[in-house]
């Protein structure tokens, strides 16, 4: 159970572990992940204040389900090796 919970936490918050491996500049690779934390924090900071109303609420799920979307998009990205074609070019 301690490695399913350690493999689980690496699988999303380490850059040697998840997709965003796969951009070989450790630069690109740290920012990519900074500007991925900051919209996770912007989502949960307004999602939490909001909680109390349903509609809101709501409207704020969908920006969860948002982010987790551009979170995949960003690791399909990084996996499929297109943030080290930008360097090149």
């Amino acid at each position: 159970m301690r490695q399913f919970i350690k493999d689980s936490y690496q699988s999303v918050m380490s850059a040697e572990y998840n997709p965003l491996r796969h951009i070989s500049d450790p630069n690109i690779r740290h920012s990519v992940l900074l500007g991925l934390m900051c919209m996770w924090c912007a989502i949960f900071s307004i999602w939490t204040g909001a909680i109390v109303f349903f509609g809101v609420s709501l409207f704020f799920h969908f920006l969860l389900f948002f982010g987790l979307l551009v979170t995949l998009g960003t690791f399909e990205v990084a996996k499929n090796g297109h943030f080290n074609a930008m360097k090149k070019n």
